[in-house]
């Protein structure tokens, strides 16, 4: 998950092996189920496309414009709840930061609205929970995550956050959207390389284990928070999500400023990690500029500054893997893979560090007698990612299943569903405005009604 892998890409494509990265892979990963075809979102109506100015404006505030349900002001910072303009569920949005230039990262936001985020991330559980809520949108047996991307220094290729502001999507399927995941196959079916290779990074199970490792002694400070230790069986069997996991003991954590501050101090541990490798693998600290990776180290240099680090002998044979798997990315090749197609340069070109999905789910079915809110564990995931461009949204654990993928824009929603999506986001915005209508230093401005697709969503007055 660490800045060495900006340094590094193939360049001999013609005769690059499919199974070049075998060694970081453990045994029995073949029998882990996946369903990286079944889930299948449609997008929304045809006239509620983004515009050439909603995908291209440099002002977030004008690129949701449409989209926007409400804003809440957050000291110097400003929120923003947003209808998503390609959802990973009919049931989802996402809360961001607005700001222009971006804040990227959980520590380049104000405190304030980071927990501002959170709390609104647990509102979003609490609203699912309630058994009117359910009734009334049918989502009964159904799963919630709350997924963060971070990738602030990818600005060349397909990256895991495609928007740099600082965002949360908040995601709820229905028992119904989850029957598809019934017929969920098995890694070792999969025979499309590339596919394999952007669903399960190089770096999901080594890096977990080097993200673990760098958190010893790192104090959570959240009483009955747990950091579990690495297990790559119960991973691959799904009894626990891919990547470094710390339990939490619930969803109220996260109306705790001590969580807003793990969150901050877990990201610039990250960073520091990220840099100590860069540093091993290219004997550089900062990110390369756009279309460039620093060259690697001769191998022998490697070994010896892997041998200087404090990580387990396993860690580092990993890492000495890597190492050997990893190519220079030549100026010619990196011209080529800027005209490229997409799946091209994500297979073939590294992302800059550091760069993770975090996620936050709790296994269980949501059910009137069983509610998602009173879930005694919930799992606070952190998966690193190298080559992978799918973020934290759209690849995660669900219905049992360790990897899901979310195809987004299998058709389109019809007018009526789209219709029926607003209510439930207008919904939530206004139990969200209640549960902090008493915090200090927010405001809440006018929420905004979802007119029809070509409108968007704009102000009563």
């Amino acid at each position: 998950m660490t800045e060495w892998g900006r340094s590094c890409v193939f360049t001999r494509t013609v005769r690059m092996r499919p199974d070049r990265f075998a060694a970081l892979y453990p045994r029995g990963l073949d029998r882990m189920r996946v369903a990286w075809e079944h889930l299948r979102i449609p997008g929304p109506p045809a006239e509620y496309a983004l515009t050439r100015t909603e995908a291209e404006h440099p002002d977030p505030r004008r690129r949701f414009a449409r989209r926007t349900i409400q804003e809440i002001l957050c000291d110097g910072d400003r929120l923003a709840l947003i209808d998503k303009a390609s959802p990973h569920s009919l049931f989802d949005l996402m809360v961001s930061e607005i700001s222009d230039p971006p804040k990227a990262t959980p520590d380049a936001v104000a405190p304030v609205t980071g927990r501002t985020l959170w709390r609104t991330g647990l509102a979003f559980v609490r609203f699912v929970s309630d058994p009117d809520v359910m009734r009334r949108f049918d989502l009964a047996d159904g799963e919630l995550h709350l997924a963060l991307n971070c990738d602030p220094n990818t600005h060349d290729r397909e990256s895991v956050q495609a928007a740099k502001q600082f965002h949360l999507h908040l995601l709820y399927w229905s028992g119904r959207m989850l029957k598809p995941l019934e017929s969920a196959g098995r890694f070792g079916d999969v025979r499309d390389a590339r596919l394999r290779r952007q669903a399960i990074d190089p770096l999901a199970f080594l890096g977990a284990r080097l993200i673990d490792e760098s958190l010893a002694g790192f104090e959570l400070g959240i009483p009955g928070a747990r950091l579990e230790k690495p297990d790559d069986r119960l991973a691959i069997r799904g009894d626990r999500p891919l990547g470094c996991l710390i339990e939490l003991p619930g969803w109220q954590v996260l109306a705790d400023p001590a969580f807003e501050a793990l969150i901050r101090r877990l990201h610039r541990r990250l960073e520091t990690l990220a840099a100590d490798l860069l540093e091993v693998f290219t004997g550089q600290r900062r990110a390369p500029l756009p279309w460039h990776r620093h060259a690697l180290r001769p191998i022998a240099e490697i070994a010896s500054g892997l041998a200087a680090q404090p990580w387990s002998v396993g860690t580092r044979g990993g890492l000495h893997a890597l190492s050997r798997a990893l190519r220079d990315l030549s100026t010619s090749t990196a011209h080529r893979l800027e005209r490229a197609d997409a799946r091209r340069r994500m297979d073939l070109m590294t992302l800059n560090q550091p760069c993770y999905a975090l996620n936050l789910h709790a296994p269980e079915r949501n059910r009137p007698g069983a509610r998602l809110e009173d879930a005694g564990v919930v799992h606070l995931t952190i998966q690193p990612k190298l080559f992978s461009g799918i973020g934290g949204a759209g690849l995660l654990g669900l219905g049992g299943i360790p990897s899901v993928r979310i195809l987004r824009g299998e058709g389109c929603w019809s007018v009526d569903s789209w219709q029926h999506r607003s209510a439930f986001q207008r919904a939530f915005a206004q139990f969200n405005q209640i549960v902090q209508a008493d915090v200090a230093d927010i405001r809440f401005e006018p929420l905004k009604r979802f007119s029809d697709p070509h409108t968007g969503w704009h102000s009563d007055t």
